[in-house]
């Protein structure tokens, strides 16, 4: 069970994840946000556009990563 859905059945409501934008996604990847448009043109990262803005879910980014990308360069061969 998660964490989140023992604090509903606790009683405790749960909070919400936020929409962080661009900069903050190229903060924590350790990229420049001119990689991020480029992992967004090409359909690397999930993103929302609303109008002419974009934003994202770092949750939703780190399980689509985890399911699609490859972890290399561990254990020496």
């Amino acid at each position: 069970m998660t964490d989140q859905m023992q604090n509903v059945m606790a009683g405790q409501s749960a909070q919400p994840e936020g929409f962080i934008a661009k900069p903050e996604v190229a903060k924590r990847m350790q990229r420049t946000v001119r990689t991020i448009d480029n992992l967004m043109k090409r359909r690397l990262i999930p993103f929302y556009k609303i109008g002419r803005s974009v934003s994202f879910k770092w949750s939703e980014i780190e399980a689509h990563l985890r399911d699609t990308c490859r972890v290399l360069g561990r254990g020496g061969k």
